[in-house]
């Protein structure tokens, strides 16, 4: 039996993830756990947040999933579970705090070197999403 189980915060939102046993759909995680029935062997685990966004009518499309793969083994007797979580927690913390102080600034007028550091901090944080997204989840077996 393999069992695939999400770890979060309890501020974070369920978000539909989807699981890929060697390239074939196995399921999506319903209350962030998923059991899946799974022959003695080597495979490669892919947990996927996102797809693919049509382009055009020609079949083009861009990739906005965030995933990660790893291999596992599941042995012939006995349970594996594997663990997930994002990698983002210090970064995600940061969002926040300029998230809070993006409202705070409806209110109190902030000084003009926030608006460019907010605006710079959202640029790095996009390209840095953009450069790990097929490495975005950790994934660890138990």
């Amino acid at each position: 039996m393999l069992t695939i189980r999400h770890i979060r915060h309890w501020y974070e939102p369920r978000l539909p993830h989807a699981v890929f046993i060697d390239g074939l759909y196995a399921g999506m995680l319903e209350d962030d756990k998923l059991r899946i029935n799974a022959p003695h062997g080597s495979y490669a685990l892919r947990v996927q947040f996102g797809g693919r966004i049509p382009i055009g009518k020609n079949g083009k499309s861009i990739d906005i999933s965030l995933s990660s793969t790893k291999k596992i083994e599941v042995p012939a007797t006995g349970d594996v579970e594997c663990v997930f979580h994002d990698r983002e927690r210090l970064w995600n913390i940061l969002f926040d705090i300029d998230l809070i102080l993006w409202v705070v600034s409806w209110f109190v007028t902030m000084p003009h070197i926030y608006k460019i550091l907010s605006d710079a901090f959202f640029a790095v944080w996009l390209v840095r999403l953009v450069l790990i997204r097929k490495k975005y989840y950790k994934i660890t077996v138990n």
